[in-house]
């Protein structure tokens, strides 16, 4: 019976070994996963709550875009007019300035008279925490503002609200002071209540 475990054991290593080398050799990433796993350089969240779930999104879909993203579907009574207000409306509630909209799909019927699927960005940021976050980082963290809720409606008439994840950049390092981090998360969750709110209509 030791013999048939010892047996069991070796073969699983070797596999496990033949994977793992197959990985490395193909990708060159693996033993820096496992150091990570075993030394977290990191933020201690980020394996588990960004990167592997981003990692099996991108597998299950073959779609980076979908491991990066946050999209919210809009219920089927609630019309454009109606997300427009409700975003607008928590927005304001919450000390957050609406700098505009890009009415995409509409320009391009303009300019070509072809009808287009439904295409509107709306842009949204609060200056004071943008200002302490570009204070604290001038150039990397600039790229998050305003940010950007997308209203897309897809191939099948239904509409969706999609942004870009920010847990990437808030879970993404191990150097962000905490007052950083705090602000970062406070803003995802602005942007969860905007989207949330513009896809029932509720506000």
């Amino acid at each position: 019976m030791v013999s048939l475990i010892k047996w069991i054991l070796i073969t699983i290593g070797a596999i496990s070994t033949y994977y793992m080398t197959s990985l490395q050799i193909q990708y060159g990433v693996t033993s820096k996963v496992i150091s990570e796993m075993i030394s977290p350089t990191l933020h201690p969240d980020a394996m588990e709550k960004v990167y592997m779930p981003m990692t099996n999104t991108l597998l299950d879909t073959g779609d980076i875009t979908m491991a990066s993203i946050v999209r919210v579907k809009v219920a089927d009574d609630v019309s454009n007019e109606d997300v427009e207000e409700a975003m607008e409306s928590i927005a304001t509630a919450e000390g957050i300035r609406s700098v505009g909209m890009l009415p995409l799909s509409e320009m391009v019927e303009l300019q070509t008279g072809a009808k287009k699927k439904f295409y509107k960005i709306y842009q949204y940021v609060s200056p004071r925490k943008a200002m302490s976050l570009i204070e604290y980082n001038r150039t990397e963290l600039s790229i998050m503002f305003p940010i950007r809720i997308h209203l897309v409606e897809d191939a099948d008439g239904n509409f969706w609200l999609t942004t870009p994840e920010i847990d990437l950049m808030v879970e993404g390092q191990n150097t962000m002071p905490e007052n950083i981090r705090e602000s970062l998360s406070n803003i995802k969750i602005w942007v969860k209540e905007i989207m949330n709110a513009g896809a029932t209509g509720d506000f």
